[in-house]
């Protein structure tokens, strides 16, 4: 019967290895070798760690993005300490890589050194110098107090500003006493540092933190 005859499945057509290639060169640019890479660098650790996150400058924003997803696909809220952007041009950069920035709570350190004026944004706040370390402490436990319940995330970007303006065992005093605080309150903790910094330096911070990890970044990415 003409109702049984059922119509013929339309089959997929196959890509072919130029369309292949070009979906993967796609999911490279976007980010997607990476974000796997940390993704699976940072399951390797116990639940709560701080790692030092060695990184390239010109892969700067890819990395920070990446990181970020991770966390927060994870269900994790969390804080940011930012150096090197504002708080405003740190939330549209995360945005335009798709990453979700509810539960994410910032600690602007540059703002008020750029410009009396500050808009106000939710969950950020504001520390007046990189050189004022204990207002950035300060500020990070008022969050921590602010964080709904579950797991957290750390992520201070970067040690190398800090180092600009502080002597270097200042910054390793800091990165110490910081880091035990926050494992201690079950973190999963990470700074990061340019690759340009002084592998002496590096070396001494490296004694603080459970991991040191150096993302492959290829030339091509």
């Amino acid at each position: 019967m003409l109702g049984d005859i059922k119509a013929p499945v339309a089959k997929r057509r196959k890509k072919n290895q130029g369309e292949q290639i070009d979906e993967l060169i796609a999911y490279i640019e976007r980010g997607g070798s990476l974000g796997f890479e940390l993704r699976k660098r940072l399951e390797e650790l116990p639940s709560k760690y701080v790692v030092l996150l060695v990184t390239r400058e010109d892969k700067y924003d890819l990395l920070i993005a990446n990181l970020v997803k991770n966390f927060r696909e994870s269900g994790m809220s969390g804080i940011f300490v930012a150096l090197n952007k504002s708080g405003n041009s740190l939330i549209e950069m995360l945005k335009e890589h798709s990453v979700d920035c509810s539960g994410l709570f910032i600690v602007d350190v540059i703002s008020k050194g750029e410009s009396e004026e500050e808009l106000p944004v939710k969950n950020v706040s504001f520390v007046d110098s990189p050189q004022n370390l204990t207002e950035i402490q300060l500020q990070i436990g008022e969050f921590v107090k602010k964080l709904p319940p579950g797991k957290h995330f750390f992520i201070l970007e970067s040690l190398s500003t800090l180092l600009i303006y502080n002597a270097e065992r200042t910054v390793e005093r800091f990165v110490h006493t910081l880091g035990e605080s926050l494992r201690s309150q079950g973190f999963q903790s990470v700074f990061i540092i340019m690759d340009k910094t002084k592998p002496e330096v590096i070396n001494v911070l490296s004694q603080f933190c459970d991991k040191v990890i150096r993302p492959n970044l290829p030339i091509g990415l």
